[in-house]
């Protein structure tokens, strides 16, 4: 019987495995940052806000990933983490925080320039979408996939933040 020979990813870089951790991290912000939109666009609320809800659920989630990594590290029956590793802990996690604090910026200025709040969340949503797309890219790249491999990653990332898209359109 022929053994199967698989195909591997090169062992990740030091700076690899920080770019994986900040995709990672920016995906998960970006998913629950574009639900959040979803939800908002029902109650149209003032563009401050809209705004601030946004951007603070990005800096919940932050520190709540920041949080569960200082907690499993506890499980690996290490003693209590120390200030440095909660440090590196905020630092790996902290990449959460951006697709809500960008959202955030988005939707205060398209407010200025005096979109309704249906088309700031309908921009906003379709940029989360966008985010979606180039993190697949990202990850292609970095995990050195066939260029079919990369397009089918990227246009499922594409399909999963448009039927959130779709879903609030559904729903509102």
């Amino acid at each position: 019987m022929a053994a199967m020979v698989g195909r591997t990813a090169p062992p990740p870089t030091e700076s690899g495995e920080r770019l994986a951790g900040r995709v990672r991290s920016a995906v998960y912000g970006t998913i629950i940052a574009m639900s959040v939109l979803a939800y908002l666009g029902d109650h149209e609320p003032g563009p401050w806000v809209t705004a601030v809800t946004v951007g603070g659920t990005g800096i919940v989630i932050f520190l709540a990933e920041a949080y569960a990594e200082v907690v499993g590290q506890a499980f690996s029956g290490a003693a209590a983490p120390s200030a440095h590793e909660i440090r590196v802990a905020l630092r790996r996690t902290c990449w959460a925080a951006v697709p809500g604090l960008a959202a955030g910026i988005v939707l205060l200025v398209t407010a200025l320039l005096r979109f309704p709040v249906a088309t700031r969340i309908d921009i906003t949503l379709w940029i989360g979408v966008g985010t979606l797309a180039v993190c697949s890219i990202l990850a292609g790249r970095a995990a050195r996939r066939r260029p079919a491999v990369r397009v089918a990653w990227t246009l499922g990332s594409v399909v999963v933040g448009s039927v959130i898209v779709l879903l609030k359109a559904a729903l509102h």
